[in-house]
C-alpha cells in the first residue's frame, strides 16, 4: 500500500510539473472552399481591431451592427463568417461564436477572407 501512495505522489509530481510550463499549439490552417452562402464577414485582427464587410468598428458596436445586419437576411442565411489573425487571443474568438450561438446565427471560422 506505501509503494503504491509513494508511486502516485511520484506521478502527480512529474505531471504538475509538465502541466505548469504549457505547450505551445500551432493552429491548423486549411485549404477549404468557403461557402457562397456567406453573407457577413468580421475579421478580427490584432489589437485587437475589428471590421464587419471590411468596414472598422469598434468592439462595442459589433453586437449592435450584426444584429442589424443580419435582420436584413432571411433566416437561413444568416452566417457569420469569422476571420481571426491567428495572434488573436482565443478569447476574443469564443465571445464572438457566443454571441452567435446566443443569437441562434450559424458560424463559419477562416483563415484568410473571402476573395471577391
Amino acid at each position: 500500500m506505501t509503494d503504491l501512495v509513494f508511486l502516485l505522489l511520484i506521478f502527480f509530481v512529474i505531471l504538475s510539473t509538465l502541466a505548469s510550463k504549457g505547450v505551445n499549439v500551432d493552429l491548423p490552417s486549411s485549404q477549404g472552399v468557403v461557402s457562397k452562402a456567406t453573407q457577413l464577414q468580421l475579421q478580427i485582427a490584432v489589437g485587437p481591431e475589428y471590421s464587419l464587410d471590411k468596414v472598422s468598428i469598434a468592439k462595442e458596436d459589433v453586437a449592435a451592427k450584426l444584429q442589424s445586419e443580419m435582420l436584413k437576411l432571411s433566416e437561413k442565411d444568416r452566417i457569420l463568417y469569422l476571420v481571426v489573425d491567428k495572434n488573436v487571443p482565443t478569447g476574443e474568438t469564443v465571445e464572438m461564436i457566443g454571441m452567435a450561438k446566443e443569437n441562434k446565427w450559424q458560424v463559419m471560422l477562416g483563415s484568410s477572407p473571402i476573395k471577391e
